[in-house]
């Protein structure tokens, strides 16, 4: 298979930006996602001398550089995997400056803060990732707009990105090490959040064994609820420790894989009373508070039974030192359902 290349990989700065505006196709094979790669010992771009090696990303196989140095990342995820492997991208999406803690740990908030912004991950400013100048980019492709994948291929070689399903989000964070020539220090980060994980699987396989969950959040102006499924990006620590979610009811969900549930509304909530335990997203307890007026909600068998509690903060991780984090949080978690659940 031919590795897919980039006309523009580092050309100068203003050279760049000119291609970016007029964009270039690049020819995309399907293949297995592998985080392998190998050292290609060519030459990057025209007349630059630069080593390069070939990876496989989601899409195929690209030749980048053999030490990135200036990469952007235009995804939610890649800044902070590479943060944990000692990178620090020059170019981001926004939000790393909020310290809010149910983003992201402050681990990440604190690298990032004061990194270039390039707009957001659905609604991305590519002349802001041109003028970064980078010379590796990082892109989840689906949340892509129509084009802007051969705009940035025209700026720098693209390592495409995507998971979903239980544990993909591993393997993208070792896609995502292998890219940067890191991928034994991403197999070490992963035996460490593995561990962790077993060792709470172990100690709560009680409860999470004889417990179905239901992990819910509530829509926009909080008139309707929906509920996130195994392999879903907000419950990556629950399934990791092997919780059991409850099944979804006729009519809840749209049938694919990963997906939050249809968004229902608040009468329709007697749909979790499949559940034993209840967990509402971080920060949602006034929704909660709410529902409390709600005769159907008061009688679902878990909040009967004092069932009901906050999920960790940042549950969405990203990477697997970020996911150790969130384990140890739910260890706290985990321990106060133990508690209740056991009497």
């Amino acid at each position: 298979m031919t590795p897919r290349t980039t006309p523009a990989f580092r050309l100068p700065r203003r050279r760049a930006l000119a291609a970016a505006a007029v964009g270039v196709a690049a020819v995309l094979t399907l293949s297995s996602c592998s985080a392998e790669a190998k050292n290609s010992g060519g030459d990057s771009g025209k007349g630059s001398g630069a080593k390069t090696r070939t990876v496989t990303d989601i899409a195929g196989k690209v030749e980048v550089p053999a030490e990135p140095r200036r990469i952007v990342s235009v995804d939610f995820y890649s800044p902070a995997a590479l943060v944990d492997l000692g990178i620090k991208p020059i170019g981001v999406v926004e939000g790393f400056d909020d310290p809010d803690p149910n983003l992201r740990p402050k681990k990440y908030h604190d690298a990032l803060g004061k990194t270039a912004t390039v707009g957001t991950y659905y609604e991305l400013n590519v002349e802001a990732v041109a003028k970064q100048d980078p010379d590796m980019i990082f892109a989840e492709t689906r949340f892509l707009r129509k084009g802007e994948l051969e705009r940035l291929q025209g700026i720098a070689p693209v390592v495409q990105l995507d998971a979903s399903g239980v544990g993909a989000w591993e393997d993208r964070t070792l896609m995502i090490a292998a890219a940067v020539g890191k991928a034994d220090e991403g197999k070490r980060q992963q035996t460490v959040f593995r561990k962790r994980a077993a060792e709470l699987k172990t100690e709560y396989a009680d409860v999470l064994t004889k417990n179905k969950i239901a992990v819910f959040g509530y829509g926009q102006d909080q008139s309707t609820w929906g509920t996130y499924p195994a392999g879903h990006f907000y419950v990556p620590s629950w399934d990791a420790v092997g919780a059991r979610f409850r099944s979804f009811t006729e009519g809840e969900h749209k049938g694919e894989p990963g997906t939050v549930s249809q968004w229902l509304s608040l009468e329709q909530i007697g749909k979790l009373s499949n559940a034993d335990i209840l967990i509402h997203s971080y920060g949602a307890g006034d929704f909660v508070t709410s529902l409390s007026k709600n005769t159907v909600w008061k009688n679902l068998p878990a909040v009967k039974n004092g069932l009901v509690f906050e999920n960790i903060p940042a549950a969405v991780v990203s990477s697997f030192e970020w996911g150790t984090e969130s384990l140890n949080q739910l260890d706290t978690l985990l321990a106060r359902i133990d508690a209740k659940a056991g009497k």
